[in-house]
């Protein structure tokens, strides 16, 4: 806010210095627009006194009008400028409120982001535990059909034997 303060300050002393450059242009330009219909004055005047009263009537009223227009426009630039800087203002501000919505939005997105990193790690390590209990999973299956291999031997051994052992006994006796 205070930033905007201070640009309000600067466009104002910029302002008043225009203005002034502003109104000297227009009084040498005034001037020279009086020095230029002087002459013609001249020439049609009979007497000098009469010619010198006309001019200072003259000058008095000009510089009369030229005062009030001075004011008039001075205050219509006045007014534009306070507009021009009220706008300004009001943009500043609607510029302000929606860089404070996009910090809070951006705080927003960062802590979202922040949990779903948290849960990204947590599902990373659930997948490596999971992958560590396939491969001993895998270890055991092969552990089991080894054993179910020498189990089977033994198992057709057994039944191999076991019926010429009973033959051999019932032979024997």
């Amino acid at each position: 806010m205070v930033w905007y303060g201070l640009q309000v300050l600067i466009l104002s002393e910029h302002l008043h210095s225009v203005t002034k450059t502003f109104d000297h242009f227009r009084a040498a330009r005034f001037q020279e627009a009086i020095e230029k219909s002087m002459p013609r004055l001249r020439k049609g005047a009979s007497s000098t006194k009469n010619m010198k009263d006309y001019n200072y009537e003259m000058n008095q009223h000009e510089t009369m009008e030229i005062q009030e227009l001075k004011q008039d426009q001075l205050e219509e630039e006045t007014r534009a400028l306070q507009v021009e800087l009220t706008n300004l203002m009001d943009a500043a501000q609607e510029t302000e409120r929606k860089m404070i919505e996009m910090s809070a939005l951006n705080h927003l997105f960062s802590t979202h982001v922040m949990h779903q990193a948290q849960q990204i790690e947590m599902l990373y390590q659930q997948a490596l535990d999971a992958t560590e209990n396939v491969v001993k999973g895998n270890k055991e299956i092969r552990k089991a059909i080894e054993r179910s291999k020498s189990s089977r031997t033994f198992l057709l051994l057994f039944l191999f034997v076991l019926p010429f052992a009973l033959l051999f006994l019932h032979w024997y006796n």
